[in-house]
């Protein structure tokens, strides 16, 4: 029975040993769902690039969820055609995730560079855990891209 037990301790201790994983990020955010939040923006990403505004009414919002469900349609639609045309880019890569201060569990702040016409832009995005406990974007600060 004992030299059971050792050799069962024996296979489980060797066998963690052979299994390796190699995670990098800046920092993380709160919760076991912290890989979210990227996912939203890569997706907001790829809708921009596509002009679809209805997708991006269902990323965008606030703690009270999706503006496509809160604001009259051709509003939301007129806003979203205006951030896409806005954030339409060649490229983008995530660099990492952000705490908001202040804010726990309800928001994120993703670092992102966009290329758009060879020139490399930081955008950050900042999401927030809708009630629905959705990831939704809901401020994207354009200042590098409005400059000149």
């Amino acid at each position: 029975m004992r030299r059971a037990l050792i050799a069962v301790l024996s296979v489980a201790l060797l066998g963690g040993g052979c299994v390796s994983q190699t995670v990098s990020r800046q920092e993380t955010a709160p919760g076991p769902d912290a890989v979210a939040p990227s996912l939203v923006v890569e997706r907001f990403l790829q809708a921009v690039n596509a002009r679809d505004v209805t997708t991006l009414g269902r990323l965008f919002g606030t703690r009270d969820g999706p503006i496509a469900g809160r604001d009259d349609p051709a509003t939301v639609e007129q806003r979203m055609f205006t951030l896409a045309s806005l954030l339409e880019h060649d490229d983008y890569t995530i660099l990492g995730d952000q705490i908001v201060p202040g804010r726990g569990n309800e928001a994120v702040n993703i670092m992102t560079t966009l290329v758009k016409r060879g020139r490399s832009v930081a955008v950050p995005f900042t999401l927030v855990r809708s009630t629905a406990g959705q990831w939704l974007v809901e401020r994207i600060d354009t200042g590098e891209l409005t400059r000149r």
